[in-house]
């Protein structure tokens, strides 16, 4: 029985320092105005004693433990922490503000979150003044709820990721003025980034999904080849891959567009013998248009035989 009562003791006591730990607080502009619209991260911070600028053999950078967009009030909420040593930013795309007032992590101020109770009243003032805030739908919303927008400096030096909503929604918050690239992840076919200007105002940016076409049919090949090759469907602005099946078929989603066939991972003594639509040759490119492709054969042959 004593055995018993023991175990559920430990359980408890793990269920408890399970719980998750929360930070709150309040993100201000230099004059004393509510910070909207501004994303604020936990982000671990190192062991005592040891500084961001020690280097990766004693701190490895790694990604927020949470993130949050303040409020019309610049109010925070971060959530499901696990107890430990955290940074507290407010990020404006490679020009953070770190709790209580610096841009140097070494000179940040390490809150220390538990699981019993919030962390609250951690506010500060954010030091960059923000530029306008990127906000943007995409036309039709998404069908994969993973898909998310993604922001880039022109430069593809840094990137800032955002959930794209179900109702086809995104919101990157604030961002100093310059020249950025905005897309979508999983990239659909023949969507090219955006370029966005941010100023002083706001943007809107919205993606018009592109229509996309089934393009299907078979692999000519012996086994031990199908398992290793891809198909591929190449266009300036897109290239599309499918993984053919174990009896050779395949099928791929792509834009209306003329696709020329490549085919990935041959073996050596193996290469493309020719691509057919019916009674049409079109290994040089096959044309997708207003409707489906079916019934593309792809024959792939063995050097000298």
């Amino acid at each position: 029985m004593l055995n018993v009562v023991l175990a559920l003791l430990l359980l408890l006591q793990a269920a408890t320092a399970a719980r998750p730990g929360v930070v709150t607080g309040r993100l201000q502009t230099r004059d004393g105005a509510p910070a909207s619209a501004i994303r604020i991260s936990a982000l671990p911070a190192p062991p005592p004693n040891i500084r961001p600028s020690d280097g990766q053999n004693y701190y490895a950078s790694v990604p927020p433990a949470a993130t949050a967009m303040t409020d019309r009030q610049g109010r925070y909420r971060l959530t499901n922490l696990a107890p430990g040593r955290y940074f507290i930013l407010a990020s404006f795309f490679g020009h953070p503000t770190y709790y209580p007032a610096t841009t140097n992590p070494d000179n940040a101020t390490v809150v220390t979150v538990g699981a019993d109770a919030p962390v609250e009243g951690i506010d500060f003032t954010v030091i960059l003044p923000p530029g306008g805030t990127v906000i943007g739908r995409v036309n039709p919303p998404p069908s994969n709820p993973q898909e998310k927008a993604i922001l880039s400096g022109v430069s593809l030096g840094e990137l800032l990721e955002t959930q794209v909503a179900a109702d086809g929604t995104f919101n990157f918050g604030h961002l100093p003025k310059g020249s950025y690239l905005v897309s979508l992840f999983p990239t659909p076919p023949g969507m090219p980034s955006r370029v966005v200007e941010v100023g002083e105002t706001d943007v809107r940016v919205d993606l018009v999904r592109p229509v996309v076409r089934t393009v299907s049919g078979r692999i000519i090949a012996p086994p031990e080849v199908l398992r290793r090759v891809l198909v591929g469907f190449a266009t300036e602005r897109s290239y599309v891959t499918a993984t053919p099946n174990a009896d050779g078929s395949f099928s791929a989603q792509v834009q209306p567009a003329r696709h020329v066939v490549e085919v990935g991972g041959l073996p050596p003594d193996y290469s493309l013998g020719a691509v057919r639509l019916g009674e049409r040759d079109v290994t040089g490119g096959v044309t997708v248009g207003d409707t489906d492709v079916s019934g593309l054969v792809i024959t792939l042959t063995a050097r000298g035989r």
